[in-house]
């Protein structure tokens, strides 16, 4: 590799690692063994260099695979805490690039935020902390050149014999939410029954195959249920207005199309 190029990777505070049709390390940047906590990664299994085991433990490693063009996404956590959000990005037949960042600082206000005054029904955070919470997240993706995606999620419940049913359901609904949901994403219940969900470090098209999945969870679990999912991206837009603007217009077209469906806006 290009002496210039090793040193302008070293520069980075993210990590990176190129990683064979072997899974073993062909190259690392000095961030990398910071965050990995390793002097040396040459040679290493990436499955023994970042998730500590032995073995591969099946035909691919966790998330990394060569059978797919598509970025994937996983989690390394360490005992003191500290979370590492490791994906998988294609480079060609033979190699893949593996980036590194730390997203402690994200569990950590989701930590802080959980004690703030949350929705009573649903524990999600409330319209009142959305909107100053984009903003910085959107500034963040911005200083991080990363990707941010915000979730509209519209319920349509069917006529509920009592108050109580509505409320159950909606614990259901936000249970699903959470699950499908990776752990240091936001959740807000803004009104009635809408929710957002802002998902730093992501893409659209992650998003929407995190939407589907959790769509395909409620019609099995739940069933009567009519779900409009709008989703929008940083990378077309300036302001936290911006936004919400294009995700509500993807909710507006999800809507339309008759609900139980995502849209990118």
């Amino acid at each position: 590799m290009n002496e210039h190029i090793v040193k302008a990777l070293d520069i980075i505070e993210d990590g990176l690692l190129i990683v064979n049709k072997d899974y073993q390390i062909e190259y690392c940047n000095k961030p990398s063994q910071k965050l990995l906590r390793q002097d040396s990664l040459l040679g290493k299994q990436s499955y023994e260099a970042i998730w500590g085991r032995k073995t591969m433990e099946g035909k691919s490693p966790s998330f990394m695979s060569f059978e797919t063009d598509e970025v994937a996404s996983a989690e390394r956590i360490f005992e003191d805490g500290t979370c590492l959000l490791v994906r998988s990005h294609p480079l060609d037949k033979n190699h893949l690039v593996l980036t590194i960042w730390d997203v402690s600082d994200y569990i950590s206000l989701e930590n802080r935020l959980k004690r703030s005054g949350n929705d009573p029904t649903t524990n999600f955070r409330t319209n009142s902390s959305f909107g100053e919470e984009l903003e910085k997240e959107l500034d963040r993706s911005k200083r991080t050149r990363s990707n941010l995606v915000l979730t509209l999620i519209e319920i349509g419940f069917p006529v509920v014999e009592s108050e109580d049913t509505h409320t159950q359901l909606l614990k259901d609904i936000s249970d699903i939410i959470v699950t499908t949901a990776r752990n240091y994403d936001m959740i807000f219940r803004l009104h009635g029954d809408t929710f957002a969900v802002i998902m730093p470090h992501c893409v659209e098209d992650a998003a929407k195959k995190t939407n589907e999945r959790m769509l395909e969870i409620i019609r099995k679990s739940i069933g009567n249920i009519n779900v409009s999912i709008g989703i929008s991206g940083s990378a077309s837009a300036f302001t936290g207005r911006d936004v919400i603007r294009l995700a509500e217009r993807a909710l507006y077209v999800a809507k339309h199309k008759g609900g139980n469906t995502s849209v990118i806006g």
